[in-house]
């Protein structure tokens, strides 16, 4: 009399341990992706904010055309205020940075009455 067992056999155990395998290396993959974005992200932002705080402080300021840089690191900011005859100046600044290599900038401009 034959018995019959219930149960997996070797290569199928195999099998699904490898496929699990594949799905946990692509998560770990995606979440990799994810932890660099949020990176680039932050540097971004905070190069947005560099960028307003600087326009800001401009726009109060005085009348009168100037131009500056700032370099701080990985960050280097540019800046120019042009008064132009009709008593309007363009106020513009520019920052870029580097994440991981990987250069990025942010620029921003805008126009004041004098």
């Amino acid at each position: 009399m034959q018995t019959r067992r219930t149960g997996f056999t070797l290569i199928e155990v195999l099998i699904a341990v490898m496929l699990i395998d594949v799905g946990l290396l692509a998560l770990v993959a995606g979440s990799a992706v994810l932890v660099r974005r949020a990176g680039e992200v932050r540097a971004r932002s905070n190069a947005l904010r560099a960028a307003a705080n600087r326009i800001q402080v401009l726009g109060a300021g005085p009348c009168t055309q100037t131009a500056g840089a700032s370099p701080n690191g990985d960050v280097y900011e540019t800046w120019a205020v042009v008064v132009y005859p009709s008593h309007v100046r363009e106020v513009s600044d520019s920052v870029t940075f580097s994440v991981a290599g990987v250069p990025g900038s942010v620029a921003l401009r805008t126009q004041f009455p004098c």
